[in-house]
This record gives structure tokens, sequence and C-alpha cells, in this order.
């Protein structure tokens, strides 16, 4: 094997199922976030969606809340989640890991009290979002032990 047979990248067929399974890391979207961390445009790197995510559950909570009446503590909830958008955007770790466990234990909670019929809906977003979150830990870390 030569030395530059060795140096290619080998390019690995996409899984359709990623975002769901979001444990599985595409190795070539792993690579690619962190080699243009820098030039990517926000919305395409895992901590600009990572934020967005965070800002939508913030927008669907103040809306949820407007017309259904719930306690005002979710207004702490959302602060919460527009402070970790803020130190997601600016890639700090903790912020990601954070991110997974409130999310995780919303929709742990937010489950208990939903009917049936929100099972799988709440579950495809936990991932999806979850998904979004581990990447942009990843690529945190393959940055920071650069």
């Amino acid at each position: 094997m030569n030395s530059e047979h060795s140096k290619k990248l080998v390019l690995r067929k996409p899984n359709i199922f990623v975002w769901i399974f979001w444990w599985q890391m595409d190795h070539n979207e792993l690579d690619r976030q962190v080699k243009e961390y820098d030039t990517l445009k926000f919305l395409q790197t895992a901590r600009g969606l990572s934020s967005i995510f965070l800002l939508i559950a913030v927008a669907a909570q103040i809306i949820i809340v407007s017309f259904y009446g719930f306690p005002p503590i979710i207004f702490i909830d959302s602060a919460v989640l527009v402070a970790l958008a803020y130190c997601v955007t600016k890639g700090y770790r903790f912020a990601f890991i954070a991110a997974m466990v409130l999310w995780t234990i919303e929709k742990g909670i937010t489950l208990t009290f939903c009917g049936a019929a929100f099972v799988v809906p709440m579950i495809i977003w936990w991932t999806v979002y979850l998904h979004a979150f581990y990447l942009g830990w990843k690529v945190e870390g393959v940055r920071r032990s650069k």
C-alpha cells in the first residue's frame, strides 16, 4: 500500500437513520464539521443546529404556556435553554452535555403527563435533538484534542 493511497479519505455510505439512532456517528460528517469549523454557515454546523433547536424549544414552550396557561416556572426552564443555546453557540462542551441531560429529563417528564398518542413523536424529536447535541459535543471534543 503506497502512502498516497493511505492518505485518501475513505467515504462511507451515509446511514439514513443517523438522526434517529443519535449515538451512531457519521464519521464523514464529523470530519467535515471539524475541518470546516470556521467556514461552514451557522446552520450547517452542529453547534448552530443545536442552538436553533434549543431556541425552537423555547418558542414552543412560550406558545404552549400562552395558550394553555401552564405555571410560570416554565419561564425558568426557557431561560436555562436560552443560556444553553448561547453556550452551545460558543462551543462549550459542558453545554452540549447539559442540553442532552435536560432534554432527556424534560421529555421523560412530558411523556408521563401526555397520552399514548404523543409517545412516538416525542421519541423522534428526542432522538433528533440528541443527535445534534451529541454531534456538537463530538466536534468540540475532536477540536479540543488537536
